[in-house]
């Protein structure tokens, strides 16, 4: 009877190691994500002028390239908006292709001020 109680305990004890373990690896996937987030729009600020907002809807990872694809909602201190995708490399100083959706939104030049962003994960921060 000792041995059985044992034996469970030893179970229990790896079922939730396990389970903080994968925990722990899912947030910080999710905070090197937001990491990421926050790179790009820092480099999309150096891109364009006058943005106000930027909401991330998606971004995806290309294990092949190490690059990411990122779509977004960009507003303006117009208030006209535009959803476009752009590629971004980790610690690079420059967008990689963008989608050119509306050219009074996305207009060439550096925003200086503050930028409201809406991460992927809902949170918001100003950057």
């Amino acid at each position: 009877m000792k041995k059985v109680w044992m034996i469970i305990s030893i179970i229990v004890v790896i079922i939730i190691i396990s389970i903080g373990g994968k925990l722990f690896m899912d947030n910080r996937k999710e905070q090197k994500k937001i990491e990421i987030e926050k790179q790009s729009v820092e480099v999309l600020k150096k891109t364009f002028a006058d943005i106000a907002k930027v909401k991330i809807e998606r971004i995806d990872y290309n294990n092949m390239t190490g690059s990411y694809r990122i779509v977004v909602t960009m507003s303006n201190k117009e208030g006209k908006s535009a959803e476009f995708s752009y590629g971004f490399v980790e610690n690079d100083n420059e967008l990689g292709v963008y989608g050119l959706v509306d050219e009074d939104v996305q207009r060439k030049g550096e925003t200086l001020s503050k930028v409201r962003v809406i991460f992927s994960d809902g949170m918001e921060e100003d950057i």
